[in-house]
């Protein structure tokens, strides 16, 4: 049986703005993108709020996700433990999405001094899910600049990310959490195919270390934009993927040419429709994957509104699908 979560990226930026914002948002003075970043940490951080929201959907996992926002590595050790308790009392399965913007991005990174830098932050948050109770902890590969992904130079990033991958594969493995790595978006020019994140972790677990991949069908589904063709099947890709490498994965969907990464899925905007989304379901469970983590980002002031109404339906269409 796969277990259906999700996190909640600005889902419920809404309910931390406070009554100013909130009138300003309503009248259309102030839009989803020019929010102040600080409402969308609060919401991040309140990870209180987001048990009780995933607990009355009716899931049972909850995907916490850090980013370039957050200040997660500041919760007291009481904290920490609250969430693992409240998490468990509520039957609920925790992960942990890493941040991989700006210094905790440079896993990849060239030099050697940069890698290891990054690496021990990431540490960091990998003992925070380890603290919280989490399962698993997914990484992206980070940011490569441009001159870096081709050639010589993207073997060499490849290399060093190995060696991260090594590290922090050996590190969660010890305090009992399984490290995905998870693939990029296109634009971000490396990284984001199948099977260049496949060589990856068949290379890091040639060297005795588990990790494994958690393929973000949506993150994939960018590739549109350079190919600029739509398949009929986007999901038959999770059919190239060894159960053996999986135990979580990323739910969402993309719009080519409006380029709109993670609508609502009931929704049916991009590549994701219902009959895909039933054959996604199916080679999930073929595929023993543990745990569907679904992604969705709020797109408008109606659904930003109406957020409690867009995560029940959706919620209540995948249950459908997912059965």
């Amino acid at each position: 049986m796969v277990s259906l979560g999700r996190n909640f990226k600005n889902c419920l930026l809404i309910e931390h703005l406070d009554e100013r914002e909130k009138l300003a948002f309503i009248k259309g003075e102030l839009s989803l993108s020019s929010i102040n970043p600080k409402v969308l940490k609060k919401a991040k951080l309140n990870v209180e709020r987001q048990i009780e929201i995933i607990t009355d959907l009716g899931m049972s996992h909850l995907e916490i996700e850090l980013d370039s926002t957050d200040a997660y590595l500041d919760f007291y050790p009481e904290k920490r433990e609250r969430i693992n308790e409240l998490a468990k009392a509520n039957e609920l399965t925790l992960s942990v999405n890493l941040p991989h913007s700006f210094t905790n991005g440079g896993i990849g990174s060239l030099r050697e001094e940069d890698r290891e830098a990054a690496t021990e932050i990431q540490k960091k948050h990998i003992q925070l899910a380890a603290d919280i109770g989490a399962k698993y902890v997914s990484l992206c590969p980070g940011n490569v600049p441009a001159e870096n992904r081709t050639g010589n130079y993207r073997e060499m990033v490849h290399n060093s990310l190995v060696n991260s991958l090594v590290e922090l594969g050996k590190f969660a493995n010890e305090l009992g959490l399984a490290l995905h790595l998870e693939n990029n978006v296109a634009f971000d020019g490396i990284c984001y195919e199948i099977d260049e994140c496949l060589r990856l972790v068949k290379r890091v677990r040639e060297q005795g270390v588990p990790i494994y991949f958690n393929f973000d069908i949506g993150n994939w589904l960018t590739n549109a934009e350079f190919t600029r063709q739509t398949m009929a099947h986007p999901e038959s890709s999770l059919a190239s993927i060894s159960p053996d490498y999986i135990k979580e994965l990323h739910l969402s969907d993309y719009v080519p040419e409006e380029m709109t990464l993670r609508p609502p899925l009931h929704l049916e905007l991009g590549m994701m429709k219902h009959y895909n989304l039933e054959h996604y379901a199916r080679l999930a469970k073929i595929k023993k994957a543990e745990t569907v983590v679904v992604e969705t980002e709020i797109k408008s002031l109606e659904q930003a509104i109406n957020y409690k109404d867009v995560l029940r339906n959706e919620t209540d269409y995948l249950f459908h699908i997912f059965r």
